[in-house]
C-alpha cells in the first residue's frame, strides 16, 4: 500500500486550492465526489449517480487513490441502470 491509500491528506488550506474536476472526500458526508465548481467558500460536488450536493471547502481533503477508485464502478453501475440491464 502506498501513503496515499493508508493516510488522509490533510484538508484544504483555501478554497483556491480546489480545482473544477478533481476528487475529493467530503468528511462530512463520509462520500467521494467530483469537483463541478467552487462558490467563494462553497463547493458543489458530484457523484456518477447523479447526486449533487453543496459543502464548506473546510469539510473537503483531497481523496486517496483508493478513495478515488469507488467512483469508477459507481459510474459503471449507473451506466448498466441506464441502459435498463441492472
Amino acid at each position: 500500500m502506498t501513503t496515499t491509500e493508508t493516510r488522509p491528506a490533510r484538508f484544504f488550506a483555501s478554497p483556491d486550492d480546489i480545482k473544477a474536476g478533481s476528487v475529493v472526500y467530503d468528511q462530512g458526508g463520509a462520500m467521494v465526489g467530483m469537483v463541478r465548481r467552487v462558490a467563494q467558500v462553497t463547493v458543489i460536488l458530484e457523484r456518477p449517480t447523479g447526486l449533487i450536493w453543496s459543502v464548506p471547502y473546510s469539510r473537503l481533503r483531497p481523496s486517496t487513490e483508493r478513495e478515488a477508485r469507488q467512483l469508477q464502478p459507481l459510474a459503471k453501475l449507473q451506466r448498466v441502470r441506464r441502459r435498463g440491464l441492472a
